[in-house]
C-alpha cells in the first residue's frame, strides 16, 4: 500500500568520515561511512523568498463558505502522540477509499515529514506556500504535495525560519478541502484556531493523555476551544508514555466520569513504532494495540463529514 518508490531502509544516508581541520584523512578510512538518519528536505522554491505583505488580502476575510470536511486535531500539551494519531487516522480514512490530505499546522513542534520518514521526498512545504490574494487552486496544490500511503501531506519546515501568515494557512486548508474528501489538520496545541476561521468551524478532535494531569489539562483545553466558538470535540484517550506498569494511568471509564464526555480509546504507546520513528523509518502500520481506537475515531470522523441527507420526495399536502 506504500506509495513511496524509495525503499524505507534506503532513507538511511551514508555520511563520510570527517577528520579534524588540518589533519589528513587516513587512506583506509577514506571510504568508511556512518549511518545518518536525518537529511534536510529539498531547498524551498524561490517563491518562499519573496517579500510578503503583512496585510491580509480582502479575499481571506470572506468566511461565508463553510467546509464540513475539515478535521482539526489538537491536544492540551505537546509530546503525547497527537501527530502519530492524526497520521494513523488519515491512513485509515485513505484505506476506506477517501481522498485524504494531512496538514501540519503545528508551527511550534511540526516536522511531520520527518515523523513519517519522507523528509527527503520532493514536494511542497509550508514555507513555499504563497497566497497573496488569499486563495490557492486546490487541484494544483494537491499535485505538488508529498504522498505517503495514499495520503497527501503538507508538512511544516521550521528550519526555514518562516511561519506562514494566517491567511496563507487558511488558503491552503480551503484549497485542500475543495480537492479532497477529508482534510486532517494537526494543529498542535491550537494556537491557530483563534485566528483561522476554518479551523474553528472544523470537526474538533482532542487528544487527551490518560493521566490525572493530562485530564486536568484537557478540561482546560476544552474550555478554551468553547470560548473560541468551536463545537464540542470528539475526545480520544492516549495512554502516557514511559509510565511504570500499573501506575500513573487513568482508565477510559474514569476519564469519561471526569470530563463528563465520551472518550474513545485508548491509543497505546508502541515500542516498535517509537523505534521506527527515531530511526527515520516513519509509521509503517497502524499498530495492533491502537487499531480499534483508530477505527472508532475514523468512524466518528466519517460520520461527521458526511453531508446530511435530504429527502428527494416532495412533501404531501393533505
Amino acid at each position: 500500500m506504500n506509495s513511496n518508490t524509495t525503499p524505507r531502509v534506503a532513507r538511511r544516508m551514508a555520511s563520510p568520515a570527517v577528520a579534524p581541520p588540518g589533519v589528513p584523512l587516513p587512506a583506509d578510512d577514506m571510504h568508511s561511512s556512518a549511518f545518518r538518519y536525518y537529511t534536510p528536505p529539498p531547498k524551498p522554491l524561490a517563491s518562499s523568498d519573496r517579500k510578503r505583505s503583512k496585510d491580509a488580502p480582502p479575499a481571506a476575510l470572506a468566511t461565508d463558505t463553510v467546509f464540513r470536511n475539515i478535521v482539526t486535531m489538537t491536544a492540551s500539551h505537546s509530546g503525547i502522540g497527537l501527530s502519530v494519531t492524526a497520521s494513523m487516522l488519515a491512513w485509515t480514512l485513505a484505506g476506506r477509499g477517501l481522498n485524504c490530505a494531512l496538514v501540519d499546522a503545528d508551527f511550534v513542534g511540526g516536522c511531520l515529514d520527518l515523523l513519517l520518514g519522507v523528509e527527503r521526498e520532493s514536494g511542497l512545504r509550508f514555507s513555499q506556500i504563497d497566497a497573496p490574494l488569499g486563495r490557492i487552486e486546490g487541484a494544483a496544490l494537491n499535485h505538488e504535495l508529498l504522498v505517503w500511503e495514499d495520503v497527501r501531506i503538507l508538512p511544516y519546515d521550521p528550519w526555514n525560519a518562516r511561519q506562514p501568515e494566517w491567511w496563507e494557512v487558511q488558503a491552503a486548508i480551503r484549497a485542500l478541502a475543495e480537492a479532497n474528501d477529508v482534510v486532517i489538520v494537526d494543529a498542535g496545541q491550537g494556537g491557530l484556531i483563534e485566528t483561522v476561521p476554518d479551523l474553528r468551524r472544523g470537526v474538533q478532535v482532542v487528544a487527551a493523555e490518560l493521566s490525572v494531569m493530562g485530564l486536568a489539562r484537557t478540561k482546560s483545553h476544552r474550555s478554551r476551544l468553547a470560548s473560541w466558538g468551536c463545537d464540542a470535540p470528539t475526545i480520544v484517550g492516549i495512554e502516557p508514555r514511559g509510565a511504570p506498569r500499573g501506575r500513573g494511568g487513568v482508565g477510559i471509564a474514569e476519564a469519561e466520569d471526569y470530563l463528563i464526555a465520551t472518550v474513545l480509546g485508548p491509543i497505546r504507546p508502541n515500542v516498535g513504532l517509537c523505534g521506527d520513528v527515531l530511526e527515520g523509518l516513519g509509521i509503517r502500520s497502524v499498530v495492533k494495540g491502537s487499531r480499534k481506537a483508530v477505527t472508532m475515531l475514523a468512524d466518528e470522523v466519517e460520520q461527521a463529514i458526511r453531508p446530511p441527507r435530504t429527502s428527494s420526495r416532495p412533501s404531501e399536502e393533505w
